[in-house]
């Protein structure tokens, strides 16, 4: 049985995001030296680039959420009593659980509903496109369970969350 750490999933995830960005980079900055340049363009740079942006948010939201670095304002939380912000903290969780359910399930009826649809210019279906919120939610939607967890059963066994 393989056994993936959540540092080899998180250097994964960085690389895919770089491999992602430069990809995006190299293209646009070869369609821009060939239009200006030489009259002329890789016409898949466009079409490309889009996709790999949705999937370059979509993969953040997945990073950005691992390392608690999303916006937050927390300023009215911090004033509250710890017990009352313990029991805003897991609403708080339940409701991003449920939207991430809720973008699960959009995202995966979007995708199954445009598998007949291509791209015009790459041919490449706008399921694709559609099916980066799949993957995202269900690794944000996994992280909120296991945090979750955490804030129910303190697992963190005296530990100031």
């Amino acid at each position: 049985m393989v056994s993936v750490s959540f540092g080899t999933a998180s250097k994964l995830l960085k690389g895919l995001m770089v491999a992602t960005m430069a990809i995006m980079s190299a293209l646009v900055f070869l369609n821009v030296v060939l239009r200006y340049g030489f009259n002329s363009n890789i016409g898949i740079s466009e079409e490309l680039s889009r996709l790999l942006f949705v999937w370059l948010t979509f993969l953040g939201a997945i990073s950005a959420f691992a390392k608690n670095s999303h916006v937050g304002v927390d300023s009215f939380l911090n004033r509250m009593p710890p017990k009352l912000r313990h029991v805003v903290s897991i609403v708080s969780d339940l409701a991003m659980l449920f939207v991430c359910g809720m973008i699960l399930i959009g995202c995966w009826r979007l995708s199954a509903l445009s598998t007949d649809n291509y791209l015009p210019v790459s041919g490449i279906p706008v399921s694709v496109l559609y099916f980066a919120g799949v993957p995202a939610s269900i690794c944000i939607g996994g992280m909120l369970i296991m945090r979750l967890w955490r804030t129910l059963f303190n697992s963190d066994r005296g530990e100031k969350q």
